[in-house]
């Protein structure tokens, strides 16, 4: 008799278990399977869960669902009926297995504090801001500033900083909920102060932008104060000319005022 899934199928090591626990013993077992198998049918995993392929097609729909598992038809040889569908994990599934890039991108932002000084990584950080900026510029395009900043916020929300902005009576706030780059930004510091200097620049030079608050320097959530420079400024003709006129000022290292 093959051994029970709760003996072998279901993974030991931490992440395992902290799969388990997100979406339940044979969810995660089914999920872990087609991690390392990379595709399997209904009555694979039927077989390899010891549980009927009704039982296993409920637990597929609830996976679905979550856009964890997508499937494909393919013909079965010597058979007759319907193709039987083959699961394979979608490209959303990747959030649950434990990464290391942050631990990567820290000890790369060491190597250069270490090997070329604080002007090596300064430099990086800078080169950084222009990518980011030429990247965030294709989202954030209204002349509006309100609108500018929701724009702002649903791409960073989008790569994983969950942002939102609200008004608050002589301008706006901008609320990052949290940090993709955590781990980075606790060990480098001047990372937070070069990702405000990136909103700066792709706001435009009508703006004022001010950050005191980081969760990497112990607050609940990164916020930003974001004024308009003249009266209406989020709006006119002239935004774009401000925002161009932006592009060529970044900060020293030090948290933009």
């Amino acid at each position: 008799m093959p051994p029970t899934p709760s003996t072998t199928q279901t993974p030991t090591t931490a992440s395992a278990r902290s799969l388990v626990s997100l979406l339940g013993e044979q969810r995660a077992s089914i999920v872990e399977h087609l991690r390392r198998h990379t595709e399997a049918t209904a009555a694979e995993l039927a077989e390899l869960l010891q549980i009927s392929e009704v039982a296993v097609r409920r637990h597929l729909a609830v996976l679905a669902d979550e856009d964890l598992i997508t499937s494909e038809s393919e013909a079965v040889g010597g058979t007759r009926g319907r193709p039987a569908a083959r699961y394979r994990l979608t490209r959303a599934a990747g959030r649950l297995f434990p990464h290391r890039y942050d631990h990567f991108a820290t000890e790369v932002l060491d190597f250069l504090d270490m090997q070329h000084g604080r002007d090596g990584l300064l430099a990086f950080l800078r080169w950084r801001v222009d990518r980011e900026v030429d990247g965030l510029r294709e989202a954030v395009t209204a002349e509006d500033l309100h609108t500018r900043l929701e724009q702002l916020a649903d791409a960073l929300s989008a790569a994983g900083f969950e942002a939102s902005v609200s008004e608050d009576g002589e301008g706006f706030t901008l609320v990052q909920d949290h940090c993709a780059i955590y781990d980075v930004a606790k060990d480098h510091p001047e990372v937070c102060a070069y990702e405000a200097a990136t909103f700066s620049k792709v706001l435009g030079g009508d703006v004022q932008l001010s950050r005191r608050q980081t969760l990497a320097g112990g607050s609940t959530a990164c916020v930003c104060t974001v004024r308009p420079r003249t009266p209406g400024g989020g709006a006119g003709t002239g935004n774009q000319q401000h925002r161009d006129d932006a592009a060529t000022s970044v900060p020293s290292g030090s948290e933009p005022k």
